[in-house]
């Protein structure tokens, strides 16, 4: 497959990590950038302020050039990309490089992500995340510009890999 960007859209707790997990088992040479693990790695203890939101965002893109530079495929992972600009850069990155966008929309009921989240406090470097965190990211959500597939996160994980899998074979042509 050409060197290409997956773009994963949605809530914190919507089962982007686990999607892009999945993904990562079934293509070759892909590479997850975790959005919580770059700020991990550069600020902490991590303060979770836009400032931070930011360099972390311009790291990942950075790499995104780095990685499609070298044909890989890129997942973008731990981003809710809740503003159409962010999905904007990312698309930017890719066609600057010449290589396809998949976006694709983690699509889960505000209340099981709130109730994800909660159940995985210990586990997760994101300490901010909460049901605040949750419900403000929803009312700010603003849908894709462009094309893109959304999945339904209540699904299990192997049947959504697929579905992704499949879209992403469209858009890569």
């Amino acid at each position: 497959m050409r060197p290409g960007v997956i773009v994963l859209v949605g809530l914190p707790g919507a089962g982007k990590s686990t999607l892009a997990a999945a993904l990562a088992a079934r293509l070759a040479g892909v590479r997850v950038l975790d959005k919580d693990k770059v700020r991990h790695v550069l600020f902490d203890p991590c303060d979770y302020t836009s400032a931070e939101r930011d360099v972390v965002f311009a790291a990942m893109l950075d790499a995104a050039r780095y990685h499609l530079g070298r044909d890989r495929i890129v997942v973008f992972d731990g981003l809710t990309f809740s503003r159409r600009s962010q999905v904007a850069a990312a698309e930017a990155v890719a066609d600057e490089a010449g290589a396809f966008t998949a976006v694709i929309v983690c699509d889960v009921p505000v209340e099981l992500a709130v109730a994800r989240c909660a159940a995985d406090t210990a586990g997760h470097l994101a300490s901010n995340r909460d049901a605040r965190l949750v419900r403000r990211v929803a009312a700010e959500m603003e849908e894709p510009a462009g094309a893109y597939l959304t999945l339904d996160m209540t699904v299990e994980v192997d049947a959504l890999a697929d579905q992704a899998l499949d879209y992403v074979g469209e858009v890569a042509g």
